[in-house]
């Protein structure tokens, strides 16, 4: 299996936003309980637990989409998430080459993760056009091109990641 590690970038982005979301749904539930203890009780207060566990479930979404890994099998390329796995055949891969993170810059986010435990999901750019992400780190990238789609990982020993994915090309 090929490590993801995490990148600075995606470690600090990590900090902050779970830190703040960690804090605005604690600081919310403590104002809930507080609110509780007031003998006018304002029925609005009930929105401010409902917020903090959505909050808290977001956190929970985003951790189990994270990517933890690689490995290169005999069916083809199988991304390794948290709760799930995504296998990109073998027959359909049609070239996978090394690129740079300036290549993947002014990419838009149509669907994903920006940052919090990797780079997840659907982005657009004008160099690639339409591309699934799948990486942790801005440093080992790679691009997988199969004849429908784009992907970008981010494997920690990439030279052997493509030595390895080149073999069944």
């Amino acid at each position: 299996m090929f490590n993801a590690s995490l990148g600075t970038t995606v470690k600090v982005t990590t900090v902050i936003i779970v830190g703040l979301f960690l804090l605005i749904g604690v600081a919310l539930l403590l104002l809930f309980v507080l609110s509780l203890s007031e003998e006018n009780f304002d029925r609005k207060s009930i929105m401010m637990p409902i917020v903090a566990i959505g909050l808290f479930g977001l956190l929970y979404w985003v951790f189990t989409e994270r990517i933890i890994g690689y490995e290169v099998l005999n069916e083809g390329v199988k991304i390794i998430k948290g709760n799930d796995v995504q296998l990109i055949k073998k027959d359909l891969i049609l070239e996978v080459k090394s690129i740079d993170y300036k290549d993947l810059r002014f990419s838009v986010r149509t669907f994903g993760i920006g940052g919090v435990f990797g780079f997840s999901g659907s982005f657009t750019n004008k160099k690639f056009g339409d591309m699934t992400w799948n990486f942790t780190s801005k440093d080992n990238l790679v691009m997988i091109v199969t004849q429908k789609q784009k992907f970008v990982v981010s494997p920690d020993n990439r030279t052997l990641f493509i030595t390895k994915v080149s073999e069944f090309i």
